[in-house]
């Protein structure tokens, strides 16, 4: 069965627990500081990534409570590899929910599964938004309206990883408490279909 979290809840869900929010802050950078830190970085394509992940099923998420991360329990920790293809850098709105998916890169693919947990129709991703080095998020239909979706977001430079979180929704608004994951992602920059380093 399928539950929808109140907002309240999705935001402590989603951005303190597993960290797949936008970044609040009580401090906002002066409109001249934003500015000259968008001039600063600003590429016109994205390199292909390859996400090593180690996963963990959470077994007693209760949508009804503001549970912190240490009161979450795992059943099992899963391997998951992930290979996001280099692309343009997206300088227009995705499409909303409700409309058309734009194409998908055909090279967007999960290389590594051996336990299932990332189930896809056809083997293939239908939906995917990539705002790298910000969020990446990715929805595959499994069967009828059920849909797998994964969130990949808080990118660390510094140690090269990521925070991965998936889940099974319908309608990319209702969740399934029973299949929530979440673990961390090493990430590897230039790698090949076949998980060598480009020269």
């Amino acid at each position: 069965m399928t539950q929808a979290p109140s907002p309240l809840i999705k935001t402590v869900f989603l951005a303190a627990i597993f960290g797949c929010g936008p970044a609040l802050s009580p401090v906002v950078a002066a409109p001249g500081q934003a500015a000259a830190a968008e001039r600063a970085w600003k590429p016109t394509h994205l390199p292909e990534r390859q996400l090593t992940c180690s996963i963990r099923h959470i077994t007693n998420f209760d949508p009804g409570k503001l549970q912190t991360a240490a009161e979450l329990q795992y059943d099992a920790v899963h391997p998951l590899t992930l290979v996001l293809p280099g692309i343009p850098v997206r300088t227009t709105p995705p499409p909303e929910p409700q409309d058309d998916p734009e194409p998908v890169d055909p090279r967007t693919r999960i290389t590594v599964d051996p336990g299932n947990i990332a189930p896809t129709r056809n083997g293939t991703f239908d939906r995917v938004i990539d705002y790298w080095p910000e969020r990446t998020e990715l929805s595959a239909v499994i069967s009828g309206d059920l849909l797998n979706v994964i969130v990949i977001n808080n990118y660390d430079p510094a140690t090269q990883t990521a925070n991965f979180f998936m889940t099974r929704a319908t309608e990319l608004t209702h969740f399934q408490p029973n299949h929530i994951y979440q673990g961390a992602c090493q990430v590897r920059f230039g790698a090949s279909a076949d998980g060598k380093s480009k020269a």
